[in-house]
Order: structure tokens, then C-alpha cells, then sequence
């Protein structure tokens, strides 16, 4: 037993990539070889790659099985003990792999390699209604929120999450501002002060200005007479908060991108 433990220590301990090439040199090696010791039972390579894959499965249909010593002992040794536990391994890194993937996505720490996406910044109400809003009008785009919450509030096929602060490069790198076609910056209702808010949303429009120069920006302002804080950086369009203001940012975005 403590063999074996370590034996199965070391081989989940192999990357992904040595331990998919084991895998194929296994079943490829196994198939090579059954029909070399019992050429009358695996008359082909067709039979013998049958056998392998469904003696590691544990599948087991019967209608193909060694009948020779040599064949069944290499049956035992390659495909009993090597190749059932290297194949369990092989799914199981495969299946830890897509779930790391996807709870690195939930958390935002996923770096977005998309292009012509829209950019959303802060993942408020308003944010979520203008997500909907460009999957009722668009079928193609995809939308990339930046916000620091610990998990995305909902992901799709098309809608994807970076977490941070939008005001660093980074994290506007990460979501690819650069190659984005639009950015809505939505007012941070968790700023009780309005010229804070005001303020934040300027630091992000400048941000992204550096970022990506041609990029199509909206910006949601809370006070009016902020607006001349704006004059040296461009911005595209100006919505003024009220209670439609996501359908208004995003009807801005496709009547000036398309």
C-alpha cells in the first residue's frame, strides 16, 4: 500500500502536459503491443486500441479479452494497474483543470483575449441593465465588467469579469481595453459624495484614454456642473444619472460603433 501511494503521489504530481503525453504513449504502446503478443485475438490495431481504451475505462464489454499468458499478463501490469490509474489521473487533473478554470473566472482572474468587446465599469444595478440591454440588441458582442467584488454577480458565454480597481493599468490591461470597441463608466452609487464619484469616474476616463486613445467612452456624471472637470480628457458621450440611464449608454454605444 505505501508503494503505491507514493507510486499515485508522484504521478499526480506530473504536469499537465507529461501527463497527457504519458497517457497517449500508454495507450498507444498497449494497442502496439497486444496485437504483437496475441496477433489471432487483435487481428488488427482497430481491436487492440478497442481492448485498451475500454479495459482503462472500466467499461469492459467482453466481446475482445487476451486468452494467452503473455496477453493477460500484460493486460494485469500495463492496463490493470499502469493504465487505469494513470488514465483516473489523466480525467481527474482534467476535471480539477476546467473547475480551476472556471472559479478563476468567477473571482475575475481570468485575463480577457477578446477583442471589439464592450468594456463595463462597476458592476452595479445600472450595469446589469445595460448588460441586458446589449444582449437584447447584439447577438455577437461580448461584455467584459470590471468591479472588485470578491465573485461575479453572473457570467455567460458573454459576459466575463476582471476584478480590480479600473483606475490601474493593469486591470484595464487585463480586461483589454485596448482592442475593446467601447467603454461605459457608470457613477459608483457606493460614493455617497457626488463629486468623489465624479471624481473616480474622471480617473477611470483618463485611464482608459491612455490605455486605448480610439476607444468609443461614455461616461455617467452625477453633477452637471462637473463636466468641465472632463475638458482635457475624451470622452465621447456624457449621460447625466437618472433612472434610464443604462438603455441611453448603451443606445449611445451602437448608434455611434456600428
Amino acid at each position: 500500500m505505501i508503494i503505491l501511494r507514493r507510486l499515485y503521489l508522484q504521478v499526480t504530481s506530473l504536469s499537465w502536459l507529461l501527463l497527457t503525453m504519458s497517457t497517449i504513449i500508454l495507450i498507444a504502446f498497449s494497442t502496439f503491443m497486444m496485437t504483437a503478443i496475441e496477433p489471432s485475438t487483435f487481428a488488427s490495431y482497430t481491436d487492440a486500441l478497442w481492448f485498451t481504451m475500454t479495459t482503462i475505462l472500466t467499461v469492459g464489454y467482453g466481446d475482445l479479452y487476451p486468452v494467452t499468458f503473455g496477453g493477460r499478463i500484460f493486460t494485469i501490469v500495463f492496463l490493470y494497474i499502469v493504465g487505469i490509474g494513470l488514465f483516473a489521473t489523466f480525467i481527474g487533473k482534467a476535471i480539477e483543470s476546467l473547475s480551476l478554470h472556471r472559479r478563476m473566472k468567477e473571482r475575475g482572474e481570468l485575463m480577457y483575449k477578446g477583442r471589439n468587446h464592450i468594456v463595463i465599469i462597476d458592476w452595479s444595478y445600472k450595469a446589469e441593465n445595460a448588460i441586458n440591454e446589449i444582449l437584447k440588441q447584439d447577438t455577437q458582442t461580448e461584455i467584459v465588467v470590471i468591479d472588485r467584488l470578491e465573485k461575479a454577480k453572473e457570467l455567460n458565454s458573454r459576459v466575463h469579469y476582471v476584478r480590480g480597481n479600473a483606475t490601474h493599468e493593469e486591470v484595464l490591461r487585463q480586461a483589454n481595453v485596448q482592442q475593446a470597441k467601447a467603454v461605459l463608466i457608470f457613477a459608483d452609487d457606493r460614493i455617497e459624495d457626488q463629486m468623489l464619484t465624479d471624481g473616480k469616474s474622471l480617473l477611470i476616463a483618463t485611464a482608459v484614454e491612455r490605455m486605448s486613445p480610439g476607444v468609443y467612452t461614455t461616461v455617467e456624471v452625477e453633477r452637471e456642473e462637473h463636466l468641465p472637470n472632463f475638458s482635457h480628457v475624451k470622452v465621447d458621450k456624457f449621460i447625466m444619472s437618472n433612472g434610464t440611464i443604462a438603455k441611453m449608454a448603451v443606445n449611445s454605444i451602437f448608434s455611434e460603433t456600428i
